[in-house]
């Protein structure tokens, strides 16, 4: 059996990212939806959470482009959720890629219109930033997340009109592939105090 290289993967049309690219560029954003949907759920089957928030975020994307900001909005949250999931898994390898799961989760649970769970992420977010640097860390982490909160204000302003049409019965799977997915498989998320614990159960802390 041949084994693909890199040059193979990029042009291999059964890659779904990659048609979802190529639907996107094309603005049919139906399908491009349908690819970057069925991408997330296959990453979450491997376990590749960055790469699902990603796919859905695409997706959302496309979605918000066609008008559909309901169906957008609980792709966000999707996305939101991951990122957060990924923020717990990898705080003990990584407080790095810790605190900016956490930026990402932040703004799409801004952009799902979840201000609750969004600031639920703030302070969690400010409280490790405060942990990690007692002298500046929490000053800096709160003026980056308002940053971003402004910014996502702004892109809402430009979400324009409403599609009354109904989505595609291939849209309406993949959507629902994905959320029952992750009503099967969503874990429960940590607090502060127990990320920092786990934070500390480790042989120093990894950058």
């Amino acid at each position: 059996m041949k084994i693909k290289n890199w040059t193979d993967k990029i042009t291999d049309e059964s890659d779904l990212w990659l048609n979802a690219i190529k639907m996107e560029d094309g603005n049919n954003f139906s399908e491009a939806s349908v690819f970057y949907l069925n991408d997330a759920t296959e990453s979450l089957k491997r376990n590749l959470l960055i790469r699902a928030a990603l796919s859905c975020l695409g997706a959302a994307e496309c979605l918000v482009r066609m008008g559909h900001h309901a169906d957008a909005r609980k792709i966000y949250l999707e996305a939101a959720v991951i990122y957060e999931e990924n923020s717990d898994r990898i705080i003990g390898e990584s407080v790095r890629e810790s605190l900016w799961s956490l930026q990402e989760a932040y703004e799409s649970f801004l952009l799902a219109s979840d201000y609750a769970r969004a600031q639920q992420i703030f302070d969690k977010y400010t409280f490790l930033a405060r942990k990690l640097n007692p002298f500046f860390g929490e000053g800096e982490a709160m003026d980056l997340l308002r940053a971003k909160k402004e910014a996502i204000e702004n892109i809402q302003k430009n979400w324009s009109g409403f599609d009354n049409t109904k989505n595609s019965s291939r849209l309406c799977e993949a959507i629902e592939n994905l959320i029952t997915l992750r009503n099967n498989t969503r874990r429960p998320t940590k607090t502060p105090l127990e990320q920092v614990s786990q934070m500390i159960k480790q042989k120093g802390v990894a950058e």
